[in-house]
Parts: C-alpha cells; sequence; structure tokens
C-alpha cells in the first residue's frame, strides 16, 4: 500500500519534522526515500520510506542505509503502525558483506 497523507503526517510526528538523513526541519518540501531502493525491489510502502530533503534523497541514490540510519530507523518505528518492511529486518541481521545477499534472499521471501 503507497503512503498516503496520513502515513506521512505520522512519518513527519516520528522523525520530528526533520530530514531522515541530514537532521535539519524537512518541512514542505520533503520527498519520500526508500531505504532499499525501488531499483532493487523495494517497496513503495510506508515500512520501507521516510521523509528527507529532495537533495538528500538525491545524495543518498540507491545504496542501502547505513547500520546508524537503520538503527534509527528501528527506534523512530519502534510501536508505529508504520512499521519495518522485513528485508531491513535482514539487512541489520546481515554479516559484513552480505548485505546485498540478504536483502534479495528477504525480498525473494516477501513476494
Amino acid at each position: 500500500m503507497p503512503v498516503s497523507p496520513d502515513d506521512a503526517t505520522l512519518m513527519d510526528v516520528l522523525q520530528g519534522g526533520r530530514c531522515f538523513y541530514c537532521g535539519e526541519a524537512v518541512g514542505a518540501k520533503a520527498t519520500f526515500d526508500h531505504l532499499i531502493p525501488q531499483a532493487y525491489g523495494g517497496v513503495d510502502e510506508p515500512s520501507n520510506v521516510v521523509l528527507a530533503h529532495r537533495r538528500c534523497n538525491q545524495r543518498k541514490d540507491d545504496r542501502l542505509p547505513s547500520a546508524e540510519e537503520l538503527d534509527r530507523f528501528f527506534a523512530e518505528r519502534r510501536g508505529s503502525r508504520l512499521g519495518v518492511w522485513p528485508p531491513l529486518r535482514a539487512l541489520r541481521d546481515a554479516e559484513d558483506g552480505q548485505e546485498w545477499i540478504a536483502v534479495a534472499r528477504a525480498i525473494a521471501q516477501a513476494k
């Protein structure tokens, strides 16, 4: 299910009105960034999306989130109805150097 206006409002609250990546106020210029990029099978659902400035979203490009970004995402989403997409859990638990393989396997299982 794509991100609804209510989902976007809740993300804004959970993120404290700040860009997920740079931490500056995001305001009305927020874009949706897919933590696991759609180019690699990431879903267009709230459980895989954060609010970010356009420039921060473009800077992230198609990389996977860092360990610090994952920790922050999991902390923000704890107890939230927005949830966490299972491949993000697989990424968090992946061994160093095995991140892409863990994500690919988890995406295949999620389908």
